[in-house]
């Protein structure tokens, strides 16, 4: 039995060289065909390397979900970065403020007079206005408003703070994780993006300057990147896909760049094969939004057979006619790449079989 990788420890994190180059190739390509900027959303893979290949790929900067992860790659040499995200309390805006001094270009996100009100007070005693971008609810109904009058009323109080500047508006259309078929995704993106340019027409006809109209979903970001108007992409799950992208018909399964590496330390029945990677490996959603078109934990390479459970750290195996052995070692696309890769401090960039070199994960864990 040929060994996959002896080299390696198990689980381990592996990437398919060829597809991370196409993905990242292919996503940048049709950002400059609809003339939109590309701000990949880094907490898919929180990789400073591969960062570094967004940006010579022709990426604006990055987008960051917590400031943590946003000082990792400020202190790396990154001069553009959105933190897509609210932030409240003195340690964050103190952060904030670390990495407005230090880079040329920052951005945060409001959804309400309070939190807009916190982040003005702080920055009334600095020298320099904080860019920030208003949340808009394009139908996930996590954070920011669906109501016109109310983003009005909010980008107005905005204009008012002088140590505030408008810069866009931004939405995540979170809701295409949970569509039932392709044509409800594709419908999802057409409504995120022109509801977008709607709102951003109407407040500069109210007199507010709108700059970036932001969209960050990777199940929608192909299709409402040609809405007429929409300015800037924020995805992240793209340079490497997953099984939800596949199960939402985002990709086709040889777009999944990641995959983990695992062996078989147990057979205890004919149906029943036990790997060395659990829930702390793969994580055990399917998909944070509420994806339901998933069977099992992952994808097994060249197996006919389903990951139906996991405890920490065991997978299970259903294996019916499929054949396994001790010490075989497997490769899986996992549900959630974002999750997966959170999990390792390390990953291995990898051409078929051979190892290329090994990468860090720069901003592993920072959750603040």
């Amino acid at each position: 039995m040929r060994i996959l990788f002896p080299e390696l420890d198990t689980p381990s994190l592996l990437i398919e060289k060829s597809i991370l180059e196409k993905n990242i190739s292919d996503m940048q390509t049709l950002m400059d065909k609809y003339n939109v900027k590309l701000r990949p959303h880094i907490k898919t893979h929180k990789s400073l390397e591969l960062a570094k290949m967004q940006i010579n790929a022709g990426a604006v900067g990055i987008a960051c979900a917590k400031v943590s992860e946003a000082m990792v790659f400020a202190d790396a040499g990154f001069k553009d970065i959105q933190i897509a995200n609210i932030l409240i309390g003195d340690k964050k805006l103190e952060n904030l403020f670390y990495l407005q001094k230090n880079i040329d270009k920052l951005s945060c996100c409001v959804d309400s007079i309070d939190n807009a009100r916190i982040l003005a007070d702080f920055f009334d005693n600095r020298n320099k206005k904080m860019d920030v971008m208003i949340i808009v609810d394009c139908g996930y109904h996590r954070c920011g408003f669906s109501d016109y009058s109310q983003i009005l009323k909010l980008a107005q109080y905005i204009k008012k703070r002088n140590s505030l500047n408008l810069i866009g508006i931004t939405t995540h259309a979170g809701q295409s994780y949970s569509a039932q078929s392709n044509e409800e995704r594709l419908n999802i993106a057409s409504h995120e993006g022109n509801l977008m340019v709607h709102y951003a027409n109407k407040l500069r006809k109210d007199g507010i300057a709108i700059q970036d109209v932001t969209i960050g979903s990777n199940p929608t970001a192909r299709e409402s990147c040609k809405v007429k108007g929409v300015t800037e992409i924020r995805s992240g799950n793209y340079i490497f896909n997953d099984l939800i992208q596949v199960s939402l018909g985002t990709v086709k399964i040889n777009r999944c760049a990641l995959t983990v590496l695992s062996q078989v330390i147990s057979i205890p029945s004919k149906t029943r094969v036990i790997i060395d990677a659990g829930s702390k490996t793969f994580s055990s959603d399917k998909g944070a939004h509420g994806n339901e078109n998933l069977i099992g934990f992952g994808h097994i390479i060249g197996k006919n057979a389903i990951i139906e459970r996991l405890s920490e750290e065991h997978g299970i195996i259903k294996s019916n006619n499929e054949k396994f052995k001790i010490e075989e070692r497997l490769r899986i696309i996992p549900n959630h790449a974002c999750t997966t890769t959170n999990s390792f401090e390390k990953a291995y960039i990898v051409d078929r079989n051979k190892v290329i070199k090994e990468i860090s994960i720069s901003a592993r864990g920072k959750i603040k």
